[in-house]
């Protein structure tokens, strides 16, 4: 089978790609960088359409055009993966660079003084300068829970490797005169070409299910308001860090339940309660060490988990997450509001405890507290009537 047979089933399976990518682009709108990838897509469709169109329309727009097309797709590539992880597209530049460089040698060799050796090595060059870039770029953002950033790198090394072994081709045996009708390894280079670009939508397609699964785990175990772990989660974690308690690493937890809370949400709306809410957790979050978990059990009851933490550091924890709840606040209106709240700190101190008896503790020590702020406020008010009942 001659090139350019391939190559025309090549701009065909392309197209098939392209329209793949955009379906999958309107499936899933949200995620960045998406509609990018479906661009890298189209342009190398059109850039192996103008390719295989050669000999029926000029030379210029079929070798200049042709090659630009795919060079531009691979800068559309780098900017759908950098926008998709999230980074910033300083170095989109040397994409831009190799860009503008093989405009220039495509119109000096293809155009101005034709020279098929030179073309050919020069886009080879380019292209594989684009490829590894591409690839070291996304193997650095490879994530650690899943492998499908890790295929995309393999892919686009492939991709450089091929293009690489084209330039050891070009340098040991020259260019034919005329590429369409070669014959032997250039034409195993189209199929491998294909392949790896198939692959790499394979990849792109992994890469956002992927995220999408991790976005639905996130959601599912994490509170829609504050950004803490939800009950659920919260019970998770306690399972996992219950198993590795011992008497060395005693395991301890705080609750956390804000004091007339429903006053807040009677008087100012729902609105202001949740800022309440928010500004409490991110309070206690700042309060706790990375190692710890911190949870919303629902409403105004908050749940802190501390591995490896004896009953004693726990209540200095609790002391300092206190203080920093007091000094919340929240401007509405004329007046501003700050919040307060009671503490229950309990140690698991048999190792046949649960994570439910555990609570059960603190929640036990947490009403006695509540217990105590009530009985002090009482306390506070009538010491105020008994002044204001005093003759002047």
């Amino acid at each position: 089978m001659d090139i350019h047979t391939l190559h025309v089933e090549h701009t065909v399976l392309l197209a098939v790609y392209t329209l793949l990518t955009v379906v999958n682009a309107r499936l899933h709108k949200g995620i960045r960088g998406i509609h990018w990838f479906s661009g890298y897509n189209a342009l190398l469709f059109i850039g192996a359409l103008l390719v295989a169109l050669r000999g029926q329309i000029p030379d210029v727009p079929s070798i200049v055009g042709g090659n630009m097309f795919v060079v531009a797709g691979y800068v559309a590539l780098f900017i759908s993966l950098a926008r998709f992880f999230g980074t910033r597209l300083s170095q989109v530049y040397i994409q831009l660079a190799l860009a503008v460089i093989a405009l220039a040698a495509m119109l000096q060799y293809g155009w101005l003084h034709p020279a098929t050796d030179k073309r050919l090595l020069a886009y080879s060059i380019l292209l594989f300068a684009q490829q590894a870039h591409i690839a070291l770029f996304t193997a650095r953002k490879e994530r650690r829970r899943t492998h499908a950033a890790a295929s995309m790198a393999v892919m686009l090394a492939a991709l450089a490797g091929m293009n690489l072994f084209r330039i050891a081709t070009l340098i040991l045996h020259g260019a034919p005169q005329n590429y369409l009708s070669v014959r032997g390894s250039l034409v195993w280079l189209v199929l491998v070409n294909t392949s790896l670009q198939c692959g790499a939508i394979v990849s792109y397609v992994w890469m956002t299910a992927s995220l999408l699964r991790g976005d639905l785990a996130h959601q599912a175990s994490t509170d829609h308001l504050t950004g803490l772990l939800n009950r659920r989660a919260l019970d998770r974690a306690a399972e996992q860090v219950l198993a590795l308690a011992t008497p060395a690493r005693p395991v301890s937890a705080i609750v956390i339940d804000l004091d007339d809370f429903k006053h807040i949400n009677d008087t100012f709306g729902h609105n202001c309660g949740d800022a309440v809410l928010t500004a409490v957790a991110r309070a206690l979050e700042l309060g706790l060490r990375k190692s710890d978990f911190l949870g919303r059990m629902g409403g105004d009851e908050f749940v802190a988990l501390l591995p490896a933490t004896p009953l004693a550091t726990a209540r200095d924890t609790a002391a300092a997450l206190d203080q920093a709840i007091r000094s919340i606040d929240i401007p509405t209106g004329q007046t501003r509001i700050t919040v307060s709240a009671s503490f229950g700190c309990a140690q698991l101190s048999d190792p046949a405890t649960d994570w439910g008896h555990l609570l059960i503790e603190c929640d036990k020590l947490l009403y006695e507290a509540k217990n105590a702020h009530r009985r002090n406020s009482a306390a506070r008010h009538a010491q105020a009537d008994s002044l204001h009942s005093q003759p002047i």
